[in-house]
C-alpha cells in the first residue's frame, strides 16, 4: 500500500503539465566551508542549480536537467550520486506553504487514556519527562494542532527538498499520518482523554522529511540530521526507510554518495550530542544474511543480488539504536528485522494505538511503532540526567532494557540466536522506562 502512495505522488508530480524536469543531486566534498564552497561551483559551472549547502558536512544538495552533470561535478568532487532512478518536477524544491492534511482519517476515539498494553509492557504507567528535553520526530510531519501533543513549532521545520524550510506549519502532515503516530507514542500529554505517551512532559519537534511514509530522501536526511544537530535535540526518532534504495551499496556509484552523505549528517549529529534512533524494519530478515532486493528502487522495482554491505539508512549507520518489534505477548513480530549488533533493543510494535492528524487516533503495527517507545525511553534519561551525553544515555538505555531469551519456538525460518549478552530478536532486552527512570549510570 505505502508504495503504491509513493508511486501515486510522484506519479501525479511527473504528470503536472509543462513541468520542468530535474534530477536532484548529493555532492559531497571535502568536509570544510572552502571545499564544500568549490563543490558549489563546480555544481554551477555544470549548469546545474545549488539547492542549498552543508559545510558542516561537506554536503551540497542540487538538481540539474542535464545528463553529463553528474559526470562533469564529479571531477572535481568526492562523490555525486543522483537520488532519484526518475526526475521530479522543479516545482518540487519550492517552498511548502498553505500545508493541509488530505490523507486517511482517522477514528475520533482511542482506548480510555493510558490502557495501551504497549505502555504496560514496558513500565510506563505514570511516567513523566523533563520538558527541557527535545525529541525530533524525522517523519512525514506532525499535527501540533493535535490537543494531546507539545510541538515546539519554533524548532519545527520542514526538510522535504533537503532545504530548511521554515514557512508556517510546513512541518505538518500532509498525505500521511505516520509521524503524528509516531510523536503521539513519544510524548502524547497526559489530559484525561486520548491517549498518553511514554515520556509526556518531553517537547517534540517536527522535521518533516516525506509527505508519505518510507519516501525519505537522501536530501532530506541531510538536511533532518543537520537541523536536529545545531537546534539542541537529545533524540531523534527515525521510523523509516530510505528512497529510492531501500539498500543503498557501495559499490554503486549513486548509493555510494547517498551512503557517504548521509553517513556525515549522522556522524555529525550524534557529534553534537543527539542519540540517533531508528525502527529495525519489517521484512522479517535475518540482517547479517541479507542476499536479495527486489524492491528497489521504488519508482521502478527489479531484483538485485545484494550483501551485507548494502545497508538500511539510517538504521545500520554507526551509533544508531536499532529497534526491533514485540507483540503482546512480549515476543518478536514475525514481521519484524533481526540480527544481532543489528537489533540493540526491542519495544511494542503491534495494534499500539497513537495520536493521528485530525484530533484523530490510530491502530498501527510495525517497528515504526517500536522506535518511538526507544526514543521515549531516551527521553526519560535525558529527563533524569541532563548532563549525561548521548553516549551515556544509550549506555543506560541498553543497561536497563529487560533480559529477553529467545522464545522456545518460533516460526521458521527465523532463528534466534544469542552472543555477548544479546539476542539476535531483542538486542540487550526490551526496553524498560522503570529503569530508565531510576538509572545511576552503573
Amino acid at each position: 500500500m505505502i508504495r503504491s502512495v509513493i508511486l501515486a505522488v510522484f506519479g501525479s508530480l511527473l504528470a503536472a503539465p509543462s513541468a520542468h524536469l530535474v534530477m536532484p543531486y548529493v555532492v559531497v566534498s571535502g568536509a570544510t566551508q572552502w571545499q564544500t564552497t568549490h563543490a558549489a561551483q563546480a555544481v554551477r559551472r555544470a549548469g546545474g542549480t545549488v539547492v542549498t549547502s552543508y559545510p558542516q558536512v561537506g554536503v551540497v544538495i542540487a538538481y540539474s536537467s542535464s545528463s553529463s552533470f553528474a559526470g562533469r561535478v564529479r571531477r572535481d568532487v568526492v562523490a555525486v550520486g543522483a537520488t532519484r532512478t526518475a526526475p521530479v518536477p522543479v516545482s518540487y524544491f519550492a517552498a511548502r506553504r498553505r500545508v493541509s492534511y488530505t490523507g486517511p482519517p482517522g477514528f475520533p476515539t482511542a482506548p480510555a487514556e493510558g490502557t495501551g498494553w504497549n505502555l504496560a509492557a514496558i513500565g510506563a504507567s505514570g511516567t513523566r519527562g523533563s520538558h527541557s528535553v527535545t525529541v525530533g520526530v524525522l517523519d512525514t510531519g506532525v499535527d501540533d494542532t493535535h490537543p494531546d501533543l507539545d510541538v515546539d513549532v519554533g524548532a519545527s521545520v520542514s526538510c522535504l527538498s533537503g532545504w530548511a524550510d521554515r514557512s508556517f506549519g510546513a512541518w505538518r502532515p500532509t498525505l500521511d499520518g505516520h509521524g503524528t503516530h509516531v510523536a503521539g507514542t513519544i510524548s502524547a500529554v497526559r489530559n484525561g482523554s486520548g491517549v498518553v505517551g511514554v515520556a509526556p512532559g518531553v517537547r517534540l519537534a517536527s522535521v518533516k522529511l516525506a509527505e508519505v511514509d518510507d519516501g525519505e530522501t537522501a536530501e532530506s536526511m541531510v538536511c533532518g540530521f543537520v537541523w536536529a544537530a545545531e537546534h539542541g535535540f537529545r533524540i531523534v526518532n527515525n521510523s523509516y526507510r530510505s528512497f529510492p534504495w531501500r539498500y543503498n551499496c557501495p559499490d554503486q556509484t549513486d548509493q555510494a554518495a547517498i551512503l557517504l552523505a548521509v553517513g556525515r549528517a549522522v556522524a555529525y549529529a550524534q557529534k553534537r550530542g543527539v542519540l540517533v534512533v531508528s525502527s529495525g524494519g519489517n521484512a522479517g530478515l535475518d540482517l547479517l544474511d541479507r542476499k536479495e532486493d527486489s524492491e528497489s528502487p521504488v519508482e521502478n522495482p527489479v531484483y538485485r543480488s545484494i550483501d551485507n554491505s548494502c545497508i538500511r539508512l539510517p538504521h545500520e549507520l554507526p551509533g544508531v539504536v536499532g529497534t526491533s518489534a514485540i507483540d503482546e505477548s512480549s515476543v518478536k513480530a514475525t514481521f519484524s528485522n533481526y540480527g544481532i549488533g543489528k537489533i540493540h533493543v526491542a519495544a511494542p510494535g503491534v495494534r499500539v494505538w497513537s495520536t493521528w492528524p485530525g484530533n484523530a487516533y490510530w491502530l498501527a503495527s510495525g517497528t515504526s511503532m517500536a522506535a518511538p517507545h526507544t526514543s521515549a525511553i531516551a527521553a526519560l534519561i535525558a529527563s533524569r540526567h541532563p548532563r549525561w551525553s548521548a553516549a551515556q544515555i544509550k549506555a543506560a538505555l541498553f543497561t536497563g532494557a529487560s533480559p529477553t531469551p529467545c522464545p522456545v519456538t518460533y516460526p521458521v525460518p527465523q532463528v534466534c540466536s544469542s552472543a555477548a549478552g544479546q539476542t539476535s530478536f531483542y538486542g540487550y532486552g526490551v526496553v524498560n522506562a522503570y529503569s530508565a527512570e531510576s538509572s545511576s549510570g552503573r
